[in-house]
């Protein structure tokens, strides 16, 4: 597997001079972190939240994913109406790459049909790293000269800026959100010869809750699909061509990916749970509330090749939550976000 990473880093550079690939990390509590792919879901709790997550992907294999991301999020009355607002700041590192991004969000909340809907806009900064000093290539290798001008020897970078944008409306027992990210896709010059493209991702996200006989017992149930746009070029023969010029290649560099969940909460403050990742994983979802903190673990047990070399993936969050007591009519106890 090391060797395929190798050749991973070896195609992305000697391959290609523009090239897409997935940007965002698959997370198996999505249903924590809606701000992270939906900025219309900001504000929607009407607390005052501050979640931290880290994801270690793919145990086993060296160069795996490392994945940790911080979110903010709070609600606040402007002009008679509700708004919501947050921040995202995002850290992923695999092998010798390594993606930051810092994002602002914000969201105009309207009451419709009994419920609560979001429209929100993101928008951020992207940077982009590549440290060559870390290729190693054997001098016996047949298929890879260490001397080729397309393989970069020094750590390259780039950044752009990004939007995104979301809608999301939560009901008494159920929420859906469509946000897209990326939308700018935008292109991170490495330097001068090298142009990584972040693709565009779409999300669907829903949820419905049932309380069960007994009122100690509720059901949660949750799905998320995420569909990605995947390279624009590919090869043919020897030489680079254009989606847009071949109609064979058109609608198939996209790829999906659907998360679907079922957790028991107990009193409502423990929870435990699984989760099916098609042709990925399924996974193993625990948590409870503590006071004002929430604490979540989920465990990736593989259903595809990989499981040959990992033995899984490990995903924890922390989140801290405040209740802001916007109600029109009340007053929060909490008049500065300085003393908390």
């Amino acid at each position: 597997m090391k060797k395929n990473i190798f050749i991973l880093f070896i195609c992305l550079f000697a391959g290609f001079q523009g090239v897409k690939a997935q940007f965002d990390t698959q997370l198996s509590n999505y249903w924590a972190t809606t701000n992270y792919f939906n900025p219309g879901s900001v504000g929607q709790s009407g607390n005052l939240e501050l979640t931290g997550l880290y994801r270690l992907q793919w145990l086993g294999i060296e160069n795996a994913p490392k994945s940790g991301i911080v979110l903010a999020e709070m609600p606040f009355n402007f002009a008679g109406r509700n708004h919501g607002v947050g921040a995202s700041m995002y850290n992923d590192q695999l092998g010798l790459f390594k993606s930051t991004v810092i994002s602002g969000q914000y969201a105009y909340m309207t009451k419709l049909w009994g419920g609560n809907l979001g429209i929100g806009i993101q928008a951020g900064y992207i940077q982009e790293s590549f440290d060559g000093t870390g290729i190693d290539i054997p001098i016996d290798d047949e298929y890879h000269d260490p001397n080729d001008e397309a393989i970069p020897t020094t750590k390259v970078s780039g950044s752009s800026i990004d939007a995104s944008f979301g809608i999301y409306y939560k009901g008494k027992n159920w929420y859906a959100g469509l946000s897209a990210t990326h939308l700018l896709a935008p292109k991170l010059e490495l330097d001068d010869n090298y142009i990584l493209e972040i693709p565009r991702s779409y999300y669907f996200t829903a949820g419905y809750n049932i309380q069960l006989n007994n009122p100690l017992l509720e059901l949660r149930s949750s799905v998320l699909l995420r569909t990605t746009e995947l390279s624009s070029w590919t090869v043919e023969g020897d030489s680079l061509i254009s989606v847009t010029e071949s109609n064979t290649l058109k609608g198939m560099l996209k790829q999906s990916q659907i998360d679907v969940s079922l957790r028991m909460i107990y009193n409502k403050t423990f929870w435990g749970g699984i989760s099916w990742r098609k042709g990925d994983a399924l996974m193993i979802l625990l948590g409870g509330k503590f006071k004002m903190l929430e604490v979540g673990y989920a465990y990736d047990f593989p259903i595809s090749d990989i499981i040959k070399e990992s033995s899984g993936s490990h995903e924890l969050f922390v989140k801290y939550v405040l209740d802001m007591n916007l109600k029109k009519g009340t007053k929060s106890k909490h008049k500065s976000v300085r003393i908390l």
